[in-house]
């Protein structure tokens, strides 16, 4: 009869080396944390998840920025893409599981030891030398792809919420000219009232007034309805739900060119993530192809078996002594044309990348010469309006007011001199908006935060 203890025995054997053969395929899980969250580590210690909801905004774009970047789910679902990429690593170096194998006699061999009763083995596959280490690498480089993918996206959530943010100003900016727009006109009125009393206006005149009045003063709706619409957007771009907080927009826009040169705007285009990305896709290709070929040749196989000895019948030397095989082998590479077009096409898609890459480049710099001639347009616009045009249209219309104030000038002269001069200050307001809009286009582009200098 076999013995129990025996059996215990040789069963933890195995165990101890399937466990050994288990553990050398372990790998440490590598990680390449997003630059743009490099400074939120509970981003990488649980899953992301919107915060608290935004209820008392202060109305500063960095405020903002700031509920975006933690609440958006575009900047969301790409940190969860990288982190779907950085752990699929350790499966790609992982060896093959090792097999348990058991084997009972049902027809016992009898040798001079005893018979043989049952046999038990382990064995462990073995990929061709550099297949794991090169499949490790294709996803490490798509983990990197990945991660410039979340840094991107965080590019691409600023841009859009400094976008919707200067059109809510913009609203608000015009809202608040035309106002003071409605003030004037409505004091002018006032004056001339009180010179059709003494005969010295006509009734034409307070028509002409009171008629400028009532369509201006359509611009109050309308501008309600515009910031409606305005605040919806930059509530979706921030990804806030609360439809019933008011969201002003308090920065006023910022002011001058960049202190970078074109040559330095461009280089730093050049590193965008979005450019960047595709360049680990290519060298991921690459070690995909290596792996690949690695499949035409062979895996090896070793194991080794015990085989049971029950007592022999006669009391000999080495009684019931068990049988330890040790065994290897090779596969068969027989389809090696199939792992040959396997490899071909992660080189086809190596180069595709590559060539995207080239397009990129190209598109970037068409794009930062885009932005930088909207921030400099813009800039040359506001300091004309501002050194210009909207001194002498202030004191064309004091020139005018004054000379109405002693006869010498017309009502219809007054309101063509304040349309002008209200005219002005909103395409100021405009220019002001778009250069902040393209100044945000501009740090997109080249994927940073640029500092301004004199114009």
């Amino acid at each position: 009869m076999l013995n129990v203890f025996r059996l215990y025995k040789r069963a933890a054997l195995f165990a101890a080396l399937s466990a050994t053969i288990s553990c050398s395929s372990d790998t440490q899980i590598g990680s390449t944390l997003p630059k743009s969250l490099s400074g939120q580590t509970d981003w990488t210690t649980s899953k992301a998840a919107p915060t608290s909801e935004l209820t008392a905004p202060s109305g500063t774009l960095a405020q903002y920025l700031a509920f975006a970047l933690s609440n958006s789910p575009e900047t969301r679902a790409a940190f969860e893409t990288w982190r779907s990429v950085r752990l699929r690593r350790s499966s790609a170096s992982r060896l093959p599981e090792p097999v348990i194998s058991f084997g009972y006699y049902l027809r016992s061999v009898e040798t001079k030891v005893g018979p043989q009763l049952y046999k038990i083995g382990v064995s462990q596959a073995f990929p061709w030398p550099g297949k794991l280490e090169s499949a490790e690498n294709a996803v490490a480089e798509k983990a990197k792809a990945a991660a410039l993918m979340v840094d991107a996206k965080v590019l691409d959530v600023k841009r859009n919420v400094a976008m919707a943010y200067w059109d809510l100003w913009l609203i608000g900016e015009q809202h608040k000219l035309k106002t003071e727009h409605d003030a004037i006109l409505e004091a002018l009125a006032g004056a001339v009232r009180g010179r059709l009393q003494v005969g010295t206006a006509t009734l034409a005149d307070l028509n002409q007034i009171d008629l400028k009045i009532a369509r201006h003063h359509d611009h109050r709706e309308q501008h309600k309805e515009a910031a409606i619409k305005a605040s919806a957007i930059l509530r979706s771009v921030i990804g806030s739900s609360r439809a019933d907080v008011n969201l002003p927009a308090t920065d006023l826009p910022p002011f001058g060119v960049p202190k970078a040169s074109a040559s330095q705007l461009i280089a730093m285009s050049r590193k965008h993530p979005m450019i960047q990305k595709f360049s680990h896709l290519a060298s991921s290709e690459e070690h995909r192809a290596q792996a690949k070929r690695a499949d035409r040749y062979p895996r090896f196989k070793v194991g080794i078996n015990l085989i049971g000895t029950g007592e022999a019948s006669n009391a000999v030397e080495d009684s019931g002594k068990d049988a330890l095989v040790i065994s290897a082998g090779l596969s068969l590479p027989l389809w090696g044309s199939s792992y040959g077009d396997a490899a071909e096409s992660a080189i086809a898609a190596s180069l595709s990348h590559e060539a995207t890459l080239e397009a990129g480049i190209r598109q970037s710099e068409a794009m930062l010469e885009s932005a930088l001639s909207d921030v400099r347009d813009a800039q040359r616009k506001i300091e004309l309006y501002d050194k210009t045009l909207i001194p002498q249209a202030e004191s064309t219309f004091e020139a005018v007011l004054g000379g109405y104030q002693i006869g010498r000038s017309t009502v219809a002269a007054v309101i063509i001199a304040q349309r002008d001069l209200i005219e002005l200050r909103l395409d100021r307001a405009l220019a002001r908006a778009r250069r902040a809009k393209s100044w945000a286009t501009l740090e997109f582009v080249v994927g940073q935060e640029l500092d301004t200098g004199a114009p």
